[in-house]
Formats: C-alpha cells, sequence, structure tokens
C-alpha cells in the first residue's frame, strides 16, 4: 500500500499553502477596505458643497481636510505591502512619486515657497494615488460601474435641484479654515445673469467635470441603446445648466464615440484622443506665440463666450509669463508654480488658474510636463490590444474628457479628475508592468 503524502513542491512545507490562503483572504479583505475608502473620498468630492456646509455650521471646517489621509495612507500601504512581503517595489507608485521628488527639489532650488511645493504635492499625489488604486478597481470593474452610476444620479439631481431651487441654502456661505477663508461653493454668474449650477458639488465646473466621467461610466453599465440615449441626454441636459462650455463639446464627443463603437469594435478611439491631445496643447500655444488673442475684441465673442476671450488673451499669455527665462523653462516654473498653489508663496498677485490642462502641466514641470501630459494618448494603441474592452472604452472616454474639457479649463486640481486621470495612467503603466489579456 502506498502511504506517501500527497504530492506537494519539494521542500514546501505541510502549512506553507494554508498560510498563502490566508495571506490572500487577508489582501483580499484589505484590498476591499481601500476600495471602499476610495469610494467614500470620492463621495465627499461628490458632496463637497453640503460637506463643507455642515463642517462649517457645526464649527469644524477644518475637518475636511481628514479626509486626504485616505489617499496618504492607501499610498504608503501599497508602497510597502509588497516590498516588505515579496521584497518588491511597485513601479506604479515608485516611479511617479520619485518624478514628484525631482520636481518638488527643483522648485525649492527655484525659491518657490514651501508652502506651495507642498500643495502642489497635494494636488498631484492623486494621480499616484489612482495608479496604486487600479489593480484593485480593475478586480472590482462591475462594481466599480455601479457606484459610478449612483454618483451620477446624486449628481445630476443635485443639478436639478439646484435649477428648480435656483439657490441651495450653502451656496456662498463663506468662513475662516486652516488655509484662510473658504467658501462652501462659488456663487458666480456668466455675463447676462445666468446662474451658474453647483449642485451638492462645491463649484458648477466641478459638478460638470463629474456629470461627464459619470455619464459615460454610467453608458457603459448600461448598454441597451435607449438607456444610453437617456443617460447621454440627461448628463447634457444638467451639463448645460452648469453653463460649463468645454463638457459640452467633450461630452458628447465621447458619448458618440461610445455608443459607436460597441456597435464597431475595430474603432479603437485612437484618433479621436490624438485629436483632442494635440488641440488642447496646440491652441494655447498658438494663440500666445502668434499672438493671435490681440487681434480679437471682446465684442467679437457672443456673451456667454467672452470667457475664451479673456483666455487668449489674459490668462494664457500670463502663464507663459510665469515661465523663467533662458533653458531653465525647460524644467518649467516648479511645482507649485502656477495655480492655487501660488496663493501661499511669494507671489500671489501673479495667481494664474492657467485654464487649460496643457499649460498646467507645462508651467508646473517644463518639457516633462508635455511629455506626462501626452503619455495616456501615446499608450491607447496598446491599452485597445491588451486590456478588455470595457477598460479600453472607459479609458477612451475619460481621455476625451481629460483633453476635452481640458482645452478650457485646469481640472488637475480637481481630486476627483486627479483620482480618474491616475486610474487612466494606471491601466496604461499595466499594459506594460503587467498586461492583461483581452
Amino acid at each position: 500500500m502506498n502511504t506517501k503524502a500527497p504530492s506537494m513542491p519539494f521542500g514546501a512545507r505541510p502549512g506553507a499553502a494554508a498560510s498563502r490562503n490566508a495571506s490572500g483572504q487577508a489582501h483580499g479583505t484589505a484590498d476591499t477596505l481601500l476600495v471602499v475608502l476610495l469610494g467614500i473620498y470620492l463621495g465627499s468630492l461628490l458632496m463637497e458643497g453640503v460637506l463643507r456646509y455642515a463642517l462649517a455650521m457645526a464649527g469644524v471646517p477644518n475637518a475636511l481636510y481628514l479626509r486626504d489621509a485616505i489617499p496618504v495612507a492607501t499610498l504608503v500601504v501599497l508602497f510597502l505591502r509588497p516590498l516588505l512581503a515579496q521584497n518588491r517595489i511597485d513601479l506604479a507608485i515608485a516611479v511617479p512619486a520619485a518624478l514628484l521628488l525631482f520636481h518638488a527639489a527643483y522648485s525649492a532650488m527655484m525659491g518657490v515657497a514651501v508652502f506651495s511645493i507642498a500643495f502642489g504635492l497635494k494636488i498631484f499625489m492623486f494621480i499616484p494615488y489612482g495608479m496604486a488604486m487600479w489593480p484593485l478597481v480593475r478586480r472590482r470593474i462591475d462594481l466599480a460601474l455601479t457606484v459610478a452610476a449612483v454618483m451620477f444620479g446624486v449628481t445630476l439631481a443635485g443639478v436639478l435641484v439646484n435649477f428648480f431651487l435656483e439657490r441651495m441654502p450653502w451656496e456662498g456661505l463663506a468662513y475662516e479654515t486652516a488655509f484662510g477663508e473658504a467658501s462652501t461653493t462659488r456663487m458666480w454668474w456668466i455675463r447676462g445673469g445666468t446662474s451658474r449650477l453647483p449642485g451638492f458639488a462645491r463649484t458648477s465646473f466641478n459638478a460638470a467635470m463629474i456629470l461627464g466621467i459619470t455619464g459615460l461610466l454610467t453608458m457603459l453599465k448600461f448598454r441597451r441603446p435607449l438607456a444610453q440615449l437617456a443617460i447621454a441626454a440627461c448628463a447634457m441636459a444638467a451639463i448645460v445648466l452648469t453653463t460649463s462650455k468645454g463638457m459640452m463639446l467633450a461630452f458628447p464627443l465621447a458619448a458618440l464615440w461610445l455608443a459607436v463603437q460597441q456597435r464597431r469594435p475595430g474603432m479603437d478611439g485612437a484618433v479621436l484622443v490624438g485629436a483632442a491631445c494635440a488641440v488642447t496643447a496646440a491652441l494655447p500655444f498658438l494663440v500666445v506665440f502668434f499672438d493671435l488673442g490681440s487681434a480679437m475684441s471682446s465684442a467679437s465673442f457672443p456673451t456667454h463666450l467672452v470667457s475664451v476671450w479673456d483666455r487668449f488673451t489674459t490668462m494664457w499669455p500670463l502663464a507663459f509669463g510665469l515661465l523663467p527665462d533662458g533653458l531653465q523653462a525647460l524644467l518649467g516654473a516648479g511645482l507649485g508654480g502656477i495655480g492655487t498653489p501660488q496663493t501661499y508663496g511669494h507671489a500671489p498677485h501673479r495667481l494664474n488658474a492657467a485654464d487649460n490642462f496643457a499649460i498646467f502641466m507645462v508651467v508646473n514641470f517644463g518639457l516633462p510636463g508635455l511629455i506626462y501630459y501626452v503619455a495616456p494618448a501615446l499608450c491607447l494603441r496598446r491599452v485597445a490590444a491588451t486590456q478588455p474592452a470595457p477598460v479600453h472604452r472607459a479609458y477612451v472616454g475619460m481621455l476625451v474628457i481629460a483633453y476635452g474639457y481640458g482645452m478650457s479649463i485646469n481640472m488637475v486640481e480637481e481630486s476627483f479628475f486627479a483620482v480618474m486621470f491616475g486610474l487612466c495612467c494606471g491601466i496604461a503603466a499595466s499594459t506594460w508592468l503587467r498586461p492583461a489579456r483581452r
């Protein structure tokens, strides 16, 4: 009678398999918790107007910043876990973190204020956060699309309620925080008195950005043509109420591509994304360096498009004026050298919102910033060839929003967008580090 033990790998201990299973279960539980925390964080951005109002009324407005512990702790956990357990460095976290530290050091040498650099790190940390979270979200893609559909419904409802009430209770409330005076939501209008509706979000452009992104993901969740048409129509109606012109252009393009590509899988979206990426980057360079703005008058623009004229004649030229002279311009003005971080620096009077995705990247990082900007678009064909169809479609849709809406606004400072763009970067990185089969 054969009394040998069942076959096992040479040198394996009898309890090794059980130990691995227990470790896998522990990691699975931890990963689920991290995904839940990601949902909570994004939900707080979704309802930021309401949240700021509630905290201000409770007398603890600074408690809002406690939520940033979620991405920081997640990055630490996801970096240390493979390092300690497998003696392996996760390049999807290490590489962007190292690049940010390099640019932070350069900024310090350029004389950028320490707090501005720290604020810049806070803004851009959400991109490595999204990259780190992508493998966890990928294993729960259907759940992620369901959550996105819920977020779409909540944001849509917020804008519609705002339209019927005309003004939310928390709009315009100002209060003091650790960083000076802040507001629950921004009250503003376009010329002619049309109100820009934020809904439950903090600003109208935040609401438009969330509607565009979650609307596309909801279309991926519900694939019947009539359902997709209804979702796109509702999203577009709410986006119009926010008056966000860039999203009025970007969302229909992305939604149309999704609807058509579902019936023509051969369309990989490379032309659409490449065109959006190129135009967003080229337009401000053409306007500024060929001095196109000086030939335009505000009267030549329709009332609702005067903000476009402002970008052409003022915002974009002043943004390029932030770059240092000579070869130093190749590395930009330094991390924190443009946008909100300027408020806390030595020259707040030069505050410039960039109002263009490519400009924001170039002024912060110089020539490398342009490379970071185009890299996701350059990886699209590889994503199409290696990733499952839903991932490929989401990737294209998100990039059309990023580049299309980014033509007229800088959304990188908004954490919801930065996390989503980080997830796109994570998809691109995964095709090189751990390619998936279609």
